[in-house]
C-alpha cells in the first residue's frame, strides 16, 4: 500500500491537524474597540477573536519582524510555545498579524480545553473572513505511527523510480525538486519543493526528532515502532485561498478536506506494473 492510500485511509481518523498558523486581521478593526482594558487596541482585536489574554496569564512585549514594529507575545517563558500579535502603526495596510508557532497553537488549544472554551478553527476562520481578514500561513500535518513506514522506503522507491510524486496537474514532480537530509542509507527528512515557494512539503522521521532529552513527546517516540510526520506548508496566496476554501465547507470537520488539499498537490503513487 502506497503513502497516498495510507493517508486516504487516515481521513476517517482524528490524526490530521492544522500545525502552524498565521492570520491577518484588518487594522481598521481597532476602531471598533471601545475599552482597551489596559492593552493595545491591536491586541484586543486579536483577543476578541481568540481569547488570548484570558487564557494566557503571562505575556511579553518585543519588537516585531518582517516589517511589523510591535509584538505582543503570549505563552512565552515557562509556559513554552509562542503566539505573537504584531502590527505596524505606520503600515496599517499590513494589518494585524497573529502568528501561532506549532507549540504555541498546541498550548493554546490545551489551555482552552482546560478552561472549557471550545476551539473551532472552522468558525474562527469564518469569522476572520467575515472581517475581511485572511490566513497567510497554514500548515497541515498528519502522523503515520506504527504503519511500518519509513522515510528510507520513500527515498529508495523514488530513486528506483518505483514511486513518484504527481502535482496538481497530474504531472510527475522532477527529482530536482527534492531535497534530502541525511544520506540514501539513513534519510531523516525529505523536502519537496522550495521553502521560498507558496507550497512546500516535508516528510520526516518524527520518532528520531522526538527521541531526545528535549522532545515533548519522547515517551511516545520511545514506545512506538515508527513515526513519520507529513507536513504541508501553505503561504501567501495559497494560504489565503485555502482559508477561503475552509469557509465554504458545510461541516466543522475540516481536516479530511485539508488532507485532500495536500494529496491533490503532492500525490505519492506507485509505478504501475
Amino acid at each position: 500500500m502506497g503513502v497516498t492510500e495510507r493517508l486516504l485511509i487516515m481521513e476517517t481518523m482524528n490524526n490530521i491537524k492544522i500545525d502552524q498558523l498565521r492570520i491577518n486581521i484588518p487594522y481598521d478593526e481597532i476602531y471598533q474597540v471601545e475599552d482597551s482594558q489596559g492593552l493595545p487596541k491591536e491586541v484586543i482585536v486579536a483577543d476578541n477573536l481568540l481569547h488570548l489574554a484570558w487564557l494566557f496569564k503571562s505575556n511579553t512585549v518585543s519588537h516585531g519582524h518582517n516589517g511589523y514594529t510591535s509584538s505582543y507575545n503570549f505563552g512565552s517563558g515557562e509556559q513554552g510555545g509562542n503566539i505573537s500579535v504584531m502590527w505596524n502603526e505606520s503600515r496599517k495596510d499590513m494589518g494585524i498579524l497573529v502568528d501561532f508557532t506549532a507549540t504555541g497553537k498546541a498550548l493554546y488549544e490545551s489551555l482552552a480545553e482546560l478552561h472549557g472554551i471550545p476551539v473551532n478553527w472552522k468558525k474562527i476562520i469564518e469569522e476572520l473572513y467575515e472581517k475581511m481578514g485572511h490566513t497567510s500561513r497554514l500548515d497541515i500535518a498528519t502522523d503515520l505511527i506504527n504503519y511500518g513506514f519509513s522515510i528510507n522506503e520513500i527515498i529508495q522507491r523514488l530513486k528506483k523510480e518505483e514511486s513518484f510524486f504527481l502535482n496538481t496537474q497530474g504531472n510527475k514532480i522532477s527529482s530536482n525538486r527534492f531535497k534530502i537530509i541525511g544520506n540514501y542509507n539513513e534519510v531523516q527528512t525529505l523536502y519537496v519543493g522550495s521553502r521560498k515557494s507558496d507550497a512546500f512539503l516535508r516528510i520526516y522521521d518524527k520518532k528520531v526528532e522526538q527521541d531526545r532529552a528535549s522532545g515533548l513527546y519522547r515517551n511516545l517516540a520511545r514506545s512506538c515502532n515508527d513515526w513519520v510526520r507529513v507536513e504541508a506548508e501553505f503561504k501567501h496566496r495559497l494560504a489565503k485561498d485555502l482559508g477561503k476554501y475552509i469557509t465554504t465547507l458545510t461541516t466543522d470537520n475540516i481536516y479530511p478536506y485539508l488532507l485532500g488539499c495536500v494529496l491533490e498537490r503532492w500525490s505519492l503513487v506507485d509505478k504501475e506494473e
